[in-house]
């Protein structure tokens, strides 16, 4: 019986994704559960699951092509089945996929996704510019699917070490499978497999005809520069036009959007972080996860959101829906553009709790691999540009959410204390806020709020 593999819906604000890799070929049996391909969206890398037993009679999505949610990417059936013509053309799109496959094709599971797109969207056929995507070598990065980094990590192998045969070099499993099954047949000792892996030492360069490798080989060999610091520096592109990728589309629709629709006013503020930054010093010399200043100001704006419900708050056309819980975005920035994970429910959470949430968000947003739910829902977001010495901006809010706090850099300054002259660290904070939702007066002492609970930091750690 003929079985259509369909793109899963991915989230509210996904409306197609990218085929990186199939994980099998035509002719291959399939089983419930099996892993068909990974495809990618514009934050994140997933793997598409079989919801069919069958034989993988057809693959229609090939790698590199952008299609839109529901569209047919594959065919499960019998051998002796007949694939319809319709099909064969490739790139159809189903009106509406079976619950049970919508929420099984994907993993984890996927949210609701809203209308696709008109039609299916080559990678290749776009006129570029090189180059369109980053690797390893132009780029200081290395792109790796989830499950290769996985074995990789199982394997003790470095991954600076292995050529990609992906989509613009990308990193597969098998790829790092063969790597290993290579250093299996090589004589080489456990203890140098894992230091080599530490080292990013290649060693079945070491591995001679008859000669076992050792700690002392790896330790004395030269270990392979890491992909940052082999990147060249950056120059100026050939001149030409380069296609959107995903992330950058979306990025470009939803502050146009913020920019055309929502009526911002922005409030500027001053802090004082000096005994912060010292309660930080302390708390991170006892503890041990280690907190940073954004999961203070996470902590921060939390406690000021559950005592503003207009700043906890969405604007719906027509009404205001008020959040029962919340939950703060912070950017993260990347080589191709911007994402906003969301740490949700923070008011239930204490500031350790913020920390690793936090940790595991940045990892995934760095390896594109955030499900739609880890990075939707949120009330806020905290934009920080101190570290590259910005001292204040305005920023854009976030479709979705009442308001973002820019942080600027923390400095050393001179201010006047009761009628004396001191030097303080101090950073200066601009409040973007939707005036459908947070009146000015509201704003102001919202972010005074925020400002109050910084400048008294131990409040923040119960």
């Amino acid at each position: 019986m003929i079985q259509k593999v369909l793109l899963p819906k991915l989230g509210q604000t996904v409306e197609s994704a990218v085929i990186e890799t199939w994980h099998k070929s035509e002719g291959d049996r399939v089983s419930k559960g099996d892993v068909l391909c990974e495809i990618t969206t514009d934050k994140a890398t997933l793997e598409v699951e079989s919801y069919h037993k069958g034989t993988l009679l057809r693959i229609i999505g090939q790698p590199g092509s952008e299609l839109p949610v529901n569209s047919v990417i594959a065919i499960i059936g019998d051998p002796d089945d007949e694939i319809p013509e319709e099909l064969l053309a490739g790139g159809v799109q189903e009106e509406a996929a079976a619950p049970a496959e919508a929420e099984a094709a994907a993993q984890p599971g996927p949210a609701p996704a809203p209308a696709p797109v008109a039609a299916a969207k080559t990678l290749a056929s776009r006129p570029v510019a090189e180059p369109l995507v980053e690797t390893a070598a132009s780029a200081g990065r290395l792109f790796v699917s989830p499950r290769a980094r996985k074995l990789a990590r199982a394997e003790h192998v470095p991954l600076v070490v292995v050529r990609g045969r992906g989509p613009e070099g990308r990193i597969v499993e098998l790829d790092v499978k063969e790597y290993a099954d290579k250093v299996k047949q090589a004589k080489v000792t456990p203890l140098a497999r894992k230091l080599a892996c530490r080292r990013n030492v290649d060693v079945l360069t070491l591995a001679a005809e008859g000669k076992k490798v050792t700690k002392e080989d790896v330790l004395a060999a030269r270990p392979l520069a890491s992909a940052a610091a082999a990147a060249p520096p950056r120059t100026m592109p050939k001149a030409g036009r380069v296609g959107l990728t995903a992330m950058r589309r979306i990025i470009a629709q939803r502050m146009t959007l913020s920019k055309r629709e929502i009526p911002c006013y922005y409030l500027n503020m001053d802090v004082d972080m000096t005994d912060l930054m010292e309660t930080r010093r302390r708390f991170n010399s006892r503890s041990d996860v280690k907190v940073s200043i954004n999961d203070y100001i996470i902590v921060a704006c939390a406690r000021a959101l559950a005592e503003f419900p207009e700043a906890n708050s969405k604007w719906d056309g027509d009404g205001i829906i008020y959040r029962g819980e919340c939950n703060v975005s912070f950017a993260v920035a990347l080589d191709a553009g911007l994402v906003v994970p969301v740490v949700k429910n923070v008011e239930r959470k204490n500031l350790k709790q913020v920390a690793v949430e936090s940790r595991e968000l940045i990892e995934k947003a760095r390896g594109k691999r955030l499900l739609p739910e880890e990075y939707e829902g949120g009330s806020m977001t905290v934009s920080n540009l101190g570290t590259f010495g910005i001292k204040h901006f305005t920023a854009i809010v976030n479709p979705g959410e009442s308001c973002i706090l820019g942080l600027g850099i923390i400095e050393d300054r001179v201010v006047v204390r009761q009628g004396g002259i001191h030097i303080r660290k101090m950073m200066t904070v601009t409040l973007a806020a939707d005036h459908r939702l947070v009146d000015g007066a509201v704003g102001a002492k919202f972010l005074e709020r925020i400002r109050d609970l910084l400048e008294s930091p131990s409040q923040l750690e119960k």
